[in-house]
C-alpha cells in the first residue's frame, strides 16, 4: 500500500521538490506543443515561486506523499479590471501539474478541491483557468470536476 497523500500550502523552503514536478510538467507541454513550449532546467523561476508563496492574494499548494512533492497548484485572486465588466473577483489556477507516475490517483482533484476552498475563504467567486486545447486529458479532467469553457483564445499564425 502506498502512503497517503497530504495537501499542504508550499513554503519558500519547498521550491526544490517543487521544481522537479515543475520540470515534468513542463516537459509534457513541450511534447504537445513544441512550437509554444521548450525544454527549461528551470521551469519555474525561483522568485516568481517566492511571490506567489509570500503573495497576499497568492498561494501555493503542494500534493506530497511519502515526503515527495508529487504535484501542485498554483493559486491567485483576479480582480475585474474594466468598468464594463460587472465587479468581480476570481481565484485563478495559473499553473496546475501532477507527476506522471501519481495521474489517475485522486492527486489533482486534491489539489483543486484545495484551491477551491482558498479562493472561497479570500473572497472569490469563482475559479477560473486555462487550458491549451492540445491537453485534452486535462480539459476531460477538468470538465469532469464541473468546470466549463467561459471563453475561447484564437491563434492565427503569421
Amino acid at each position: 500500500m502506498s502512503a497517503p497523500i497530504t495537501i499542504r500550502r508550499a513554503t519558500l523552503e519547498d521550491y526544490p521538490g517543487f521544481l522537479g514536478v515543475a520540470r515534468e510538467t513542463n516537459e509534457h507541454h513541450v511534447a504537445l506543443l513544441p512550437d509554444i513550449f521548450r525544454s527549461a532546467e528551470v521551469a519555474v523561476p525561483e522568485e516568481y515561486f517566492a511571490g506567489l508563496v509570500t503573495g497576499e492574494q497568492s498561494c501555493i499548494f503542494l500534493a506530497k506523499q511519502g515526503g515527495v512533492v508529487v504535484g501542485y497548484a498554483t493559486l491567485q485572486l483576479h480582480h475585474t479590471l474594466y468598468d464594463i465588466q460587472v465587479p468581480r473577483t476570481a481565484g485563478f489556477i495559473d499553473n496546475f501539474g501532477i507527476a506522471e507516475v501519481c495521474r489517475r490517483m485522486g492527486v489533482g482533484r486534491l489539489l483543486f478541491e484545495a484551491c477551491c476552498e482558498q479562493a472561497k475563504a479570500m473572497g472569490a467567486s469563482s475559479l477560473d483557468l486555462d487550458c491549451w486545447e492540445a491537453n485534452q486529458g486535462a480539459i476531460r479532467f477538468y470538465e469532469r470536476l464541473g468546470m466549463r469553457v467561459s471563453r475561447c483564445r484564437f491563434t492565427l499564425d503569421l
